[in-house]
């Protein structure tokens, strides 16, 4: 028991060094706490190196804006085709799944209450079983009498 309160306060001591609360007494090197700020390194661009200019490949640059503009829609138009397939089978996936949970929580709820149900109505009917029992034994003697 001794030997986990040591590691747990060594581990405490740990954790308050690294958020800067306290430092180490027997360990002097210099230990970055989560507050210490580090600055980024310092960087130009060299001198006559600009950003690079955009560059159409030829092909692009031979066609009108309404091949552009046709281009552009069939590539949106497909690359929404795939979404659209991977993303139907994912979230078929995803509903099986909900349902077949919900659906077995319903059916055991549903079952629960029919048992449940059931048991009522055998007890109803046992009882007016033998209540007509007593009614007729009682008539029966009342009748010998």
């Amino acid at each position: 028991m001794d030997h986990d309160k040591e590691n747990a306060e060594k581990l405490a001591g740990k954790v308050d060094a690294l958020v800067g609360k306290r430092s180490f007494e027997a360990d002097d090197r210099n230990i970055p706490v989560l507050t210490d700020l580090v600055g980024a390194p310092e960087w130009a661009p060299e001198a006559g190196n600009t950003a690079p200019a955009v560059h159409k490949p030829d092909l692009l640059t031979q066609l009108t804006d309404a091949e552009v503009d046709q281009l552009s829609q069939d590539i949106f138009t497909r690359v929404s085709q795939r979404i659209d397939a991977e993303l139907a089978t994912s979230l078929e996936a995803r509903l099986s799944e909900q349902f077949q949970t919900q659906l077995n929580a319903t059916v055991g709820h549903v079952l629960a209450d029919m048992k449940q149900s059931i048991a009522n109505e055998i007890g109803d009917a046992v009882n007016a079983a033998l209540a007509d029992r007593l009614r007729n034994r009682n008539d029966i003697t009342a009748g010998n009498k």
